[in-house]
């Protein structure tokens, strides 16, 4: 985990760095994160390690704890359940509008970026932040059209939170498989321009990954991702 002095400034590298830890999971919720471990492995000072941590406390990636730290937050049960509510109905209106406006050869490159996807996932040996920058680049392609740009403005206010739940929902056993499956009849569906279909698909694809995390809080035995 280091940074490379580059273009952008430093305290956004170390921003960057450590947002990819945590998304990808190698962090987890509750997990404290070490100032002194941190800046010595990222090789930065502990001043632009403290900007940056306080960056992502204001993501909400974050929790500063009074007399303890920083720790990667943790997400409640019932947070958890609301932003996938509002996740899923951003996602149906995001598809509604990708199948009515979307260009054929903007579809075209959906399908091919949700093709890598396919393929990655099988590939031995690969890391989660793999499957979830595709997966992320999927999610861009559906939006980076004129009709989405509000829903992918408030799609992005949640994306932080939701890419830590999603990196916990794929990496529960089993919980892949029924991802490509449903992620495979909702490109289907919008390749035929079969909106009621395509919205069905993207909001049961919502509601289980909503499932999944709360399945694992159950099976914790705990009310929080921590």
């Amino acid at each position: 985990m280091k940074v490379q002095r580059q273009a952008s400034s430093l305290r956004h590298q170390v921003q960057d760095a450590l947002r990819n830890e945590i998304i990808s999971g190698r962090f987890k919720p509750g997990d404290r994160l070490v100032e002194q471990t941190l800046y010595t492995a990222l090789d930065v000072s502990r001043t632009s390690l403290r900007e940056a941590l306080r960056q992502l406390e204001a993501e909400g990636l974050v929790e500063q704890v009074p007399h303890r730290g920083a720790y990667v937050a943790s997400v409640s049960a019932e947070d958890a359940v609301q932003i996938y509510d509002v996740r899923g109905a951003l996602e149906v209106l995001a598809v509604r509008n990708f199948v009515r406006h979307a260009s054929d050869r903007n579809i075209v490159e959906l399908a091919a970026v949700f093709d890598e996807f396919v393929a990655q996932s099988h590939a031995a040996g690969l890391v989660g932040t793999v499957l979830l920058d595709i997966k992320q680049r999927f999610y861009r392609v559906l939006l980076d059209i004129q009709e989405n740009r509000v829903v992918g403005g408030m799609l992005e206010q949640l994306n932080n939170r939701v890419s830590l739940l999603r990196a916990l929902s794929l990496s529960r056993e089993g919980r892949m498989v029924h991802t490509l499956a449903e992620l495979t009849e909702i490109v289907r569906l919008i390749q035929l321009r079969d909106e009621a279909g395509a919205c069905a698909a993207a909001l049961l694809h919502v509601e289980n990954a909503s499932k999944n995390v709360l399945g694992l809080l159950a099976h914790n035995g705990a009310h929080t991702l921590a």
